[in-house]
């Protein structure tokens, strides 16, 4: 961990999403079924209305057990920020956070252990999404707050 006064700045730049480009992190939903996985509970689905994105990317989380699957609603562009399933809660490196701007029409889904936070618009101060996880996704899940670690993470929109 960083000593306190000594935090990294990371400025992370948001990228059109393309399912390439997303991989790492997870699967975009095209015209083929795509399987959602999970150890256990039940997959229940939750209408979420998520805020306008961050200047500063504050704390980010990972559920262990399931994939997890987000839709968009009305076509609002979103923003998606994410770091691949490998990196380790300990030490966590925050270097590896990237960002994805969407269309309003693409649905993701992470892969499980994909560190992550909420969708949130893009250009506007909320929009809805549907949020697709298991029902107790949070026996599973492990967050990470940046800025204890040592990290300010901030957003550029480009």
């Amino acid at each position: 961990m960083t000593a306190v006064g000594a935090q990294k700045e990371i400025t992370l730049h948001a990228r059109p999403l393309t399912p390439e480009a997303f991989a790492p992190y997870g699967r975009v939903v095209q015209d083929d079924r795509q399987p959602l996985q999970m150890q256990d509970g039940q997959f229940t689905a939750r209408l979420m209305t998520v805020k306008r994105a961050p200047q500063t990317i504050d704390r980010i989380n990972r559920h262990m057990d399931h994939s997890q699957m987000f839709v968009p609603l009305n076509g609002d562009p979103t923003v998606i920020v994410v770091a691949p399933p490998a990196v380790p809660m300990q030490g966590f490196d925050a270097t590896q956070i990237a960002a994805f701007t969407t269309d309003g029409k693409t649905t993701v889904i992470f892969h499980p252990g994909t560190w992550h936070i909420e969708p949130r618009a893009l250009g506007k101060d909320d929009c809805q999404v549907v949020n697709v996880q298991t029902d107790i996704f949070r026996d599973h899940t492990e967050l990470i707050s940046l800025a204890e670690q040592g990290f300010t993470v901030r957003l550029q929109l480009d």
